[in-house]
């Protein structure tokens, strides 16, 4: 399946789709992109799996479709939207030097509707893991108080620390 990821639209479309059967858009972003499952939604905007087409192996990859809130639809709110999304990728990119912090691999605008595409992290969140004892809250500090050092060394302000957001990578 292939999402479309037209505000307005949202519709699940068949793998070899090139366009949205209901809404006539294209369904790959910039080309490359297939988005096939929505992870979440917040404030921020929407958060997909989607697939790397232009890779043989197709890897999986994050596609955040961003949606700002803007005061006003002035082009002075666009500006200052867009600024602080370019804002944003370069400070995700500066993270993403961190082998515990997702890779970004592109940020674009399409139609002006903002993404971000960055590494998919298999593994379950720190919420999915459930209690934790003593000693192993122990261990998860000693795990991520040097990330938190790398993110402040930066300096970058992260405002959406929280066990929903720290996934334990499978392979660890």
């Amino acid at each position: 399946m292939t999402l479309c990821l037209q505000s307005q639209c949202f519709k699940v479309n068949p793998d070899n789709a090139k366009f949205c059967q209901y809404c006539g858009k294209p369904l790959l972003l910039k080309d490359r992109y297939r988005p096939v499952e929505l992870l979440g939604q917040g404030g921020f905007g929407k958060t997909f799996i989607a697939l790397d087409c232009d890779k043989p192996s197709q890897p999986k990859c994050v596609i955040k479709q961003c949606s700002p809130q803007l005061e006003g639809s002035d082009s002075s709110g666009v500006a200052k939207a867009e600024a602080l999304f370019a804002e944003e990728a370069k400070h995700l990119e500066q993270l993403g030097n961190h082998d515990q912090i997702p890779e970004l691999y592109a940020y674009f605008m399409v139609e002006k509707q903002q993404y971000l595409v960055q590494e998919y992290v298999r593994g379950q969140t720190l919420t999915q893991e459930g209690v934790f004892s003593q000693n192993k809250i122990e261990a998860l500090l000693c795990d991520l108080l040097p990330v938190l050092g790398f993110i402040h060394r930066i300096p970058v302000i992260h405002r959406d620390i929280k066990p929903d957001n720290i996934i334990r990578r499978e392979s660890e």
